[in-house]
C-alpha cells in the first residue's frame, strides 16, 4: 500500500501543480482501501506539497465503491432519455 499511496499522492501533486486544485475526492475501488491509503497519501502530501504552496484537502467519496457504476448508470440514462 505504501507504493500505491505514494503514487496517488504524486498524481495529486502533479495535478494540483497544473490546475491549482484545492480538493481531491477519491472514489471507486481506491476508496475501498481508504483506511490503509489515506494516511500514506496525507504523509506524502505533507512531505511534498504542491508547488502552489496551497494545501490540498483530501476526501473520500460519499458513494465509495459505488461511484463508478452509479456514474455509468446516470450517463446511460442521460444518453437514452436526455435527462
Amino acid at each position: 500500500y505504501a507504493a500505491a499511496g505514494s503514487g496517488i499522492a504524486r498524481a495529486i501533486v502533479m495535478t494540483a501543480g497544473l490546475v491549482d486544485i484545492g480538493t481531491v475526492v477519491v472514489g471507486g475501488g481506491v476508496s475501498g482501501a481508504w483506511p490503509l491509503l489515506e494516511p500514506l497519501i496525507q504523509e506524502r502530501l505533507a512531505a511534498e506539497p504542491p508547488i502552489s504552496g496551497h494545501p490540498v484537502k483530501l476526501l473520500r467519496a460519499a458513494l465509495g465503491t459505488d461511484a463508478v457504476p452509479l456514474g455509468a448508470a446516470a450517463r446511460a440514462r442521460h444518453e437514452l432519455t436526455g435527462r
